[in-house]
């Protein structure tokens, strides 16, 4: 099935241009004042009302059950929305597109499975990605959940220690007279200077978020971020997983409703957040519009391996690239597993021992003073 066949569907009157060209026109600049459903959400709306399709009710009927009946505030208005626009002869997609609360991906998949008369099973595998999803970043979280807590705590019991606990002890010690140690006149002159630098710190921080947040469409700081998140060690290569999870995962979801090869890499470039691979993809895409084969496309770029690239091969040849990506997705969240439960078994004791480092070394120069003071009182 492609572009053609959709445009002459009963569709038509919704679609007076191509559907590419219609879900990419929704305003960029608009889309940024909305925030749009969480993909937690995303997975329940999906889940509930694929499950209710599947049981022979018709979209109209689910739609009123679930606005009367949702728990959920947020989805409460979804359903109320949609329903409203179902009453009043707008397709469902159209229906999703106007009350901005979800993606280009999740509107083109709802107009493929209209006109294709496979809605339920859309829904199905829309609630399938968005579980993966976000089973992925509950992961990632978890593996990087503990780290963060040691590190902070680490902090904060750095900064107390500096700033209540080494000046009481450096006026006890100087009250006794004799020479500190440098260790220890390193120390208190950090205790000092503490406020002042934590202060420095963390507008630091917060200026350099804000700039981050205003420049994060720029091309030259998507392209200097994420080149500095991929040489992080081990970390980097996390992250490119992450990325190319989604992509295959986005991939298998539209090849297997049968969507032309073209479109789908055009759709999954407006869900990719990750530079490297946004160039890649578009980078694929112009070489099979000019007669390359998808294989040869991806091979050009090292963000895909030799092993993935064969796979590829492999399905353009026989016809079944959707099956391939399962495999690949099946593959990358694998590894993305096993990668978390490293990351986690490395991080913990690289904490603890930084964490025992630092604290050490300050109360080593608080207590080398104290072999003086024995000798200075007697």
């Amino acid at each position: 099935m492609d572009l053609k066949t959709i445009k002459n569907s009963k569709a038509q009157k919704t679609l007076p241009e191509s559907i590419v060209d219609r879900i990419f026109s929704i305003g960029n600049i608009e889309l940024k004042f909305f925030k749009r459903i969480s993909d937690t959400l995303k997975e329940r709306f999906f889940s509930e009302v694929g499950l209710l399709l599947n049981s022979g009710v018709d979209l109209q009927t689910v739609l009123n059950l679930s606005k009367t009946t949702d728990g959920n505030d947020k989805l409460k208005s979804i359903y109320s929305i949609l329903y409203e626009k179902l009453s009043i002869g707008v397709s469902l997609s159209k229906a999703m597109e106007e009350a901005k609360q979800f993606n280009n991906f999740d509107t083109y998949s709802i107009l493929i499975g209209e006109n294709t008369g496979a809605l339920p099973e859309v829904f199905s595998k829309l609630s399938k990605y968005y579980s993966k999803k976000n089973t992925q970043r509950r992961k990632t979280l978890n593996a990087l959940s503990y780290p963060i807590i040691i590190l902070a705590t680490t902090l904060l019991a750095v900064f107390f220690m500096l700033k209540f606990v080494v000046p009481m002890f450096a006026s006890t010690l100087t009250q006794f007279g004799g020479e500190l140690p440098e260790l220890t006149k390193l120390i208190v002159a950090a205790s000092e200077r503490i406020g002042p630098i934590a202060l420095f710190t963390i507008i630091t921080i917060a200026l350099f978020f804000y700039w981050f947040r205003v420049n994060k469409d720029n091309v030259r700081v998507k392209k200097f971020v994420s080149s500095l998140v991929l040489r992080i060690p081990y970390v980097g290569n996390v992250i490119k997983t992450t990325y190319l999870l989604q992509f295959v995962q986005g991939m298998e979801l539209l090849l297997s409703a049968r969507i032309p090869l073209v479109d789908c890499l055009h759709l999954i470039r407006q869900m990719i957040d990750f530079y490297p691979l946004q160039v890649a993809i578009d980078k694929t895409k112009d070489d099979i519009v000019n007669g390359a084969s998808f294989y040869q496309g991806m091979a050009k770029h090292k963000l895909f391996d030799s092993s993935v690239v064969t796979l590829i091969r492999i399905g353009e040849e026989v016809n079944q690239l959707d099956n391939i990506f399962l495999q690949l997705g099946n593959r990358y969240q694998a590894d993305m597993e096993y990668k978390s439960n490293l990351l986690i078994t490395i991080l913990e004791p690289l904490m603890i021992l930084f964490l025992a480092v630092i604290i050490g070394t300050i109360l080593i120069a608080l207590y080398l003073p104290m072999f003086k003071i024995g000798t200075i009182v007697s």
